[in-house]
């Protein structure tokens, strides 16, 4: 069996929001207080509508020419789909940056065709090495996206889920749920995480909307959420807060010294990745365990800050990070130093089948983004949290994206890009 052909295909399912985005986290571009952050988050929600830089067949390239947008009540999704010479197909996404496809279609596709897909890990160790640039970035993510969707082809064609493959045998995984989307005001914020809590979560994941650029008030206010919600919750209530990058290291350190009291299971993101030495300091001014690691792209990167004990959490994407395949390792290494590994949710799929396969105490949990992760369960069959509070994994071939072909209104093959 070899590899014929490697495609990206565009979904438009139907679409009826449950949930509306009523707030943001804080942000690295805050400082400067006027209005970046919003104004770029405004224009990457503009490209994700209009997709304009992919173009299918019926839309032929002409000058000034822009994708159409979904219809109301739809949204479109782009997958990378990997086609067999035996008629079998792995598929992955929506993939959400455009950067992705056009690396993969601009030279990591053609070290796939004529090959064997069974050899996925030869195939992983080629495209690492095809660049000089291979090694983080848009490189290594496309490779990853290219990694899942080879594991779910190796699964189709051997009968089997992800997780069994890899040997994992856990069927269901604990979620903790982001809110990320949803409001920081502390009246709605408690309310929701009651219900929450009533609904069986047992781990809840909160994002600081204040950063430096905020002053004192914001961060009044900040920690006015995380009492609130320690007070609503419990003191026993495993509770988590996320900063997206949005802090500094003397911030942090005010901050920090006031949030010991809440006892969060840990804070996440508090700098930006490449400031070892600023999370170093932290590392000695706090007790409250930090996190990070979405933005680190294989285990060599992840082992700097292992090595060093910055985190005692761990949260590799495998989307990002260099696959399933790569993901395995980090969390092979992180049980090796004694750190917790939680990939980070971007997608819930690929995340799932590591953490089957890992020990309950290496990797306790998958990250559920509530407001996100709906859009993306618009495309398949199953949403796999269950009303008990409980994540599933599927029992079906592959990595368990399976398209709900009943509320999937179009397929198309892209054919090529435009900028």
């Amino acid at each position: 069996m070899k590899i014929s052909d490697v495609k990206i295909v565009r979904k438009v399912t139907r679409f009826t929001p449950r949930y509306k985005n009523e707030d943001r986290s804080c942000g690295p571009l805050d400082i400067y207080n006027d209005d970046q952050w919003d104004r770029e988050r405004e224009r990457e929600k503009e490209m994700a509508r209009s997709a304009p830089a992919i173009i299918v067949p019926e839309q032929a390239p002409r000058s000034g020419a822009v994708a159409e947008k979904p219809a109301p009540g739809t949204i479109s999704g782009y997958f990378i789909s990997i086609e067999t010479d035996e008629g079998m197909t792995g598929e992955h996404g929506p993939i959400a940056y455009r950067s992705e496809l056009l690396t993969i279609m601009d030279g990591l596709r053609a070290r796939l065709i004529g090959r064997n897909p069974l050899k996925n890990r030869r195939l992983w160790d080629e495209m690492s090495r095809f660049d000089r640039h291979s090694r983080s970035g848009v490189m290594m993510m496309a490779i990853s996206s290219l990694d899942v969707a080879l594991w779910d082809l190796k699964g189709k064609i051997l009968g089997q889920p992800v997780y069994r493959l890899i040997g994992g045998g856990r069927d269901r995984i604990r979620p903790y749920i982001s809110t990320l989307g949803f409001s920081t005001e502390t009246a709605a914020a408690r309310r929701l995480a009651l219900e929450l809590k009533q609904k069986g979560i047992r781990a809840q994941k909160w994002f600081f909307r204040y950063g430096p650029g905020d002053g004192a008030a914001g961060m009044t206010k900040n920690l006015e959420l995380a009492f609130t919600l320690r007070d609503a919750l419990g003191k026993d209530y495993e509770l988590m807060f996320d900063c997206w990058l949005g802090w500094n290291v003397r911030y942090a350190q005010k901050i920090l010294k006031e949030l010991e009291p809440v006892r969060p299971m840990w804070v996440e993101e508090i700098l930006r990745p490449h400031m070892e030495d600023g999370y170093r300091t932290l590392r000695k001014c706090t007790d409250i365990p930090l996190s990070a690691g979405e933005h680190l792209y294989t285990r060599m990167e992840v082992n700097a800050y292992l090595r060093d004990n910055i985190f005692q959490v761990m949260q590799s994407d495998p989307v990002w990070c260099g696959g399933i395949t790569e993901s395995l390792r980090i969390a092979d290494l992180c049980e090796m130093y004694g750190v917790t590994f939680i990939p980070h949710g971007h997608t819930l799929m690929p995340a799932m089948h590591v953490v089957a396969s890992m020990p309950p105490d290496v990797c306790p949990y998958c990250e559920y983004l509530l407001n996100f992760m709906e859009t993306k369960n618009a495309f398949f069959k199953n949403d796999r949290l269950g009303n008990d509070g409980w994540l599933m994994i599927n029992e079906t071939p592959g990595l368990g994206e399976d398209a709900d072909e009943s509320r999937i209104i179009s397929v198309e093959t892209v054919s090529g890009f435009t900028f």
